[in-house]
């Protein structure tokens, strides 16, 4: 859930008797520094209207009470689905979705060649492959397939936490543009480690929305898009599971670790170099 600035006040200041105030009277928050300023964070702007309403009485001189004090402090809203606020990454989800329904239903190959990055036939034996050409959109479109309902579901739910981070914090455009960079990046990146063969998944693009958003929140920093070390190192973690081929034992199949490792890196330079540059435009 994204977090609301409530305070913005010199380094100098002294904030820790109102922080132990607000914590005493059941208002959660956290305080971070940012280029000589204190930020005070809390869960809703009702909140941050409390804090600015207490500091204000605390900076003239008014003595905090030490009786009990009664503050409104509405419980953050339950999140509704709200898919209309993020188009581009509920309209990503369809579309996964979709590639995931041709990858299960179409056995007579009418469909899936068309969407992989190899184009490929059924001869007899077995697979023919050919060369992409010039059908471009072959460089992304693999993204969309998933075979398996444990890939799409793993993949959506991930899909949806990060690419609603970068698209309500951002913008709609950055994160689809962040989107085709990662993905077609992936692709080209598992189609030449990995050879010629029919591959598919969002993971590419989760592992760089993912070093996207980490760089972003450590470097410029904002908590809004920071993703909790616990988090990093879980998929960091399942990525290392991955190289070393645990899951073909597990009999859950190869995995396409070219395209997260490249999404990956490709996350971490697009975020650490976007952060820099707008550090360096304010």
């Amino acid at each position: 859930m994204a977090e609301v600035e409530a305070l913005n006040v010199s380094i100098d200041e002294d904030l820790q008797p109102l922080s132990e105030f607000l914590w005493q009277h059941g208002l959660p928050h956290r305080v971070t520094e940012f280029r000589g300023r204190q930020v005070l964070w809390v869960r809703a702007p009702q909140q941050a209207e409390v804090v600015q309403a207490v500091y204000e009485k605390w900076r003239n001189g008014e003595p905090l009470p030490e009786g009990p004090l009664r503050l409104r402090v509405p419980r953050p809203a339950t999140p509704r689905l709200s898919w209309w606020r993020v188009p581009v990454t509920f309209t990503l989800v369809l579309l996964s979705i979709a590639g995931f329904l041709v990858a299960s239903l179409d056995r007579n190959l009418q469909w899936l060649p068309w969407l992989t990055f190899f184009p490929f036939d059924y001869r007899g034996t077995g697979l023919v492959f050919g060369a992409p050409g010039d059908q471009y959109w072959r460089l992304f479109t693999p993204v969309f397939l998933h075979f398996g309902l444990l890939h799409i579901t793993f993949n959506m739910l991930w899909l949806w936490d990060l690419g609603r981070r970068v698209e309500l914090v951002q913008s709609g455009w950055r994160l689809l543009g962040i989107t085709l960079l990662i993905g077609i990046g992936s692709n080209i990146a598992q189609a030449v480690y990995g050879g010629v063969s029919v591959f598919g998944g969002m993971s590419g693009v989760i592992y760089g929305l993912l070093g996207y958003c980490w760089a972003w929140g450590r470097l410029q920093p904002d908590p809004r898009l920071l993703v909790p070390t616990p988090v990093l190192a879980i998929m960091l973690g399942w990525l290392v599971i991955c190289l070393v081929g645990f899951t073909e034992i597990l009999g859950v199949g190869a995995v396409a670790n070219a395209a997260h490792v490249g999404g990956l890196v490709m996350g971490l330079i697009l975020g650490a170099g976007g952060a820099l540059l707008t550090g360096r435009q304010r």
